[in-house]
């Protein structure tokens, strides 16, 4: 059996974080926030700050995704020196 590497999280600068993840941790970690929402709109006293936070996130990847596969999956970015 393959080991998979592990995800990581790099600190990048103030509040921005680096996550490096196989696809199947990312399609994990989308589709527990999707049925988050899910959840938080079916209760009333679900906090609205913390629901239209994970509606935004969840915007800005289906953008971010849909981007990714007009350019036929390259990334848009210049490729990151990791010297």
């Amino acid at each position: 059996m393959d080991t998979i590497a592990p995800l990581k999280i790099a600190h990048t600068r103030p509040n921005v974080f680096t996550v490096t993840a196989t696809a199947q941790e990312l399609s994990a970690l989308v589709a527990a926030a999707r049925m988050s929402v899910a959840a938080m709109e079916g209760d009333p006293h679900a906090p609205t700050e913390a629901l239209d936070l994970l509606r935004g996130v969840l915007d800005d990847y289906d953008r971010a995704l849909a981007r990714l596969h007009e350019q036929g999956g390259r990334s848009s970015r210049p490729p990151q020196n990791s010297s």
